[in-house]
């Protein structure tokens, strides 16, 4: 699951398409990628008709038109890479349903999309691509760094914690000297004043618990401490997206991970917030959400109507 293979990256032919094509030339280097596809999607690629007849000895078809400005973009970042196979698809329908469908249809393993922080350049819904893709997502925002020598993944012990820190070291041994952050937050719960201990004390038993648990992840996961320094805050009033996005602000951190789903109700709580509201952070740390690729693709047919 952890091999990126096929990349699908989407464009808008905003500011951002740069940035989202060059951090697609790192990704598509570092996982030896075979096949990238650029997809535009517009609501509508007609032009007025008036227009369309006075001017249609001079204009060429908008499809066209588009495909080589997003051409010349692409071949400023992948022409080296000639092992790679790339496509330019240029397609009319609502973007985000479009989209979808045509992860799907591709086979998939990562999309690739900007993060505009100014909501007036939003064309596709990326909350939908990230809970509704059947294959992994990245969503990269302006000035993003283009190296990738820091990872923070988000850790709750569960199996979707694994997926994604899986992923990073995979992004990490094909990589060159990437320092992966394993980062866990804790909570006191509300009812700590009854077994007669303060906050700060009960703050300890769940840092001391959570090391445990920590523990036996790796054990149980075969992963070597070495490959993974673990790291903890405490959260006082639950916002474990602040403090995941602190930490990796403090750590100069190139990308943050996070598993898309935890297989127990409480982490799916706990990395869905997460992941949903990192998504809407106003940072320059692209956002890795993990997925086991496929997975609930039943149900996802039948939503999409594939």
């Amino acid at each position: 699951m952890y091999e990126l293979k096929k990349i699908v990256v989407s464009v808008d032919l905003s500011e951002l398409d740069e940035e989202v094509i060059r951090y697609a030339s790192v990704i598509t280097e570092i996982m030896d990628a075979d096949r990238i596809y650029f997809v535009y999607i517009a609501k509508n690629l007609n032009l007025p008709k008036e227009v369309a007849k006075n001017y249609s000895d001079v204009l060429a078809p908008v499809d066209e038109t588009i495909k080589h400005e997003v051409k010349a973009t692409v071949e400023t970042y992948f022409s080296e890479r000639e092992d790679t196979k790339s496509t330019i698809e240029v397609m009319e329908g609502n973007p985000t349903d479009k989209l979808l469908k045509y992860i799907r249809r591709k086979d998939a393993d990562l999309v690739i999309c900007g993060r505009h922080a100014n909501k007036a350049n939003i064309k596709v819904n990326i909350r939908r691509i990230a809970e509704l893709s059947g294959c992994s997502a990245l969503f990269v925002p302006k000035n993003a760094d283009i190296k990738i020598d820091h990872l923070v993944v988000a850790m709750d012990f569960s199996q979707n914690a694994d997926n994604a820190l899986e992923q990073a070291l995979q992004i990490a041994k094909a990589g060159n000297d990437v320092k992966v952050y394993g980062h866990h937050v804790y909570t006191v719960p509300s009812g700590y004043s009854r077994t007669g201990k303060s906050y700060e004390e009960f703050a300890d038993i769940m840092l001391e618990n959570a090391k445990k648990d920590a523990h036996s992840f790796f054990k149980k996961y075969h992963i070597s401490d070495k490959d993974c320094t673990m790291t903890y805050s405490l959260s006082e009033d639950d916002k474990v997206h602040d403090e995941l996005d602190d930490f990796a602000e403090n750590h100069d951190a190139d990308m943050i991970l996070v598993g898309s789903r935890g297989r127990t109700a409480a982490a799916s709580i706990l990395l869905g917030s997460v992941s949903e509201r990192l998504l809407h952070y106003d940072n320059n740390i692209p956002l890795f959400v993990v997925k086991n690729k496929g997975e609930n693709m039943n149900f996802l047919q039948a939503l999409l109507k594939l």
